[in-house]
């Protein structure tokens, strides 16, 4: 039976120019009750506006780690290295938790039989909020089996999985990949459900549909690298290789007239309805996102080392 008795928490939360949001996030990780001793470990992944200075914050329980800019995986696994507590939680700079959310994992985790990690619930609100009074309704929609905006495992347990894969380099499937690797070793999932976050989504903005796209095209990118890492069915249907990913693709592009599905007026509709476009614009970019992939395919095909960082 695993205990959580007395243990200390290594909270890593990582991040690459969000200062505003960042600073909130912190402000929100200190205002914790009926915690054990805790510290926040801030991995600020090459930021190029003022997080740095966040590195000037008095509060003791607040470490600063800069590194070169390398992606998700090597900031994770950068923040695990560093970390000094027993439990491990990862939390994303755009989540603002309730005061009870460390609490809540340590509980979730106490008296579970056998390795496991804890899933804590995720809110997607499109405006920061307190979340001491969020006035907002609590639902978590996600079923990713590993989702590290909102986790926490034995940090022993994550170093002895080996981390995150340094072969994401860009954005996308890192967490999932070692989610898998979690349940190859029969780690199991409880879910707590006091452990909540407000992951903050900005509303729509036209002006970022390029920013938007470059984003589905890395998934693509990685979403290779994953796929080339374990080529089975499930993670076909994570990535989108399957024929009706193609055929909605098809579908999309009308033929493949167009790069994706975002038509200009249906953009013009989404645009007047910021909460639905942030719900749609990630599938109507996917057809971006399978080509970069499919790409990647192609070129690792002609030179095997080509999916090396």
């Amino acid at each position: 039976m695993h205990s959580t008795a007395g243990q200390t928490v290594s909270i890593v939360v990582t991040t690459y120019n969000r200062a505003t949001l960042l600073a909130r996030c912190v402000d929100a990780l200190l205002d914790q009750e009926g915690a054990p001793p805790y510290e926040i470990v801030v991995v600020d992944d090459g930021s190029t506006d003022a997080t740095p200075q966040l590195a000037q914050l008095a509060d003791p329980r607040v470490r600063y780690l800069a590194i070169p800019h390398g992606g998700r995986a090597a900031a994770r696994n950068a923040g695990l290295a560093a970390a000094r507590g027993e439990i491990l939680i990862y939390v994303d700079s755009d989540v603002f938790v309730v005061p009870g959310f460390v609490a809540a994992h340590v509980e979730a985790l106490r008296g579970v039989e056998g390795p496991a990690f804890s899933q804590g619930v995720s809110v997607d609100v499109v405006a920061p909020v307190s979340p001491r009074d969020p006035q907002v309704p609590v639902r978590d929609l996600s079923r990713a089996f590993f989702d590290t905006k909102n986790v926490a495992l034995a940090t022993r347990l994550a170093a002895e999985a080996g981390g995150f894969s340094p072969e994401f380099t860009e954005y996308g499937w890192e967490d999932l990949e070692l989610g898998l690797r979690l349940k190859d070793r029969k780690v199991q999932r409880v879910r707590a459900k006091a452990a909540v976050g407000f992951h903050y989504h900005p509303p729509f903005d036209l002006a970022k549909m390029a920013q938007h796209a470059r984003l589905e095209e890395e998934r693509g990118r990685m979403g290779a690298r994953f796929f080339k890492m374990r080529s089975t069915w499930e993670v076909r249907l994570m990535v989108g290789l399957t024929p009706l990913h193609a055929a909605a693709c098809w579908l999309m592009t009308a033929g493949g007239r167009r790069e994706d599905g975002a038509w200009p007026w249906l953009v013009r509709f989404l645009e007047k309805r910021p909460g639905l476009a942030g719900a749609l614009v990630p599938g109507l970019l996917f057809p971006r996102g399978r080509q970069a992939l499919l790409a990647e395919l192609d070129r690792a095909a002609l030179d095997p080392a080509a999916l090396a960082p």
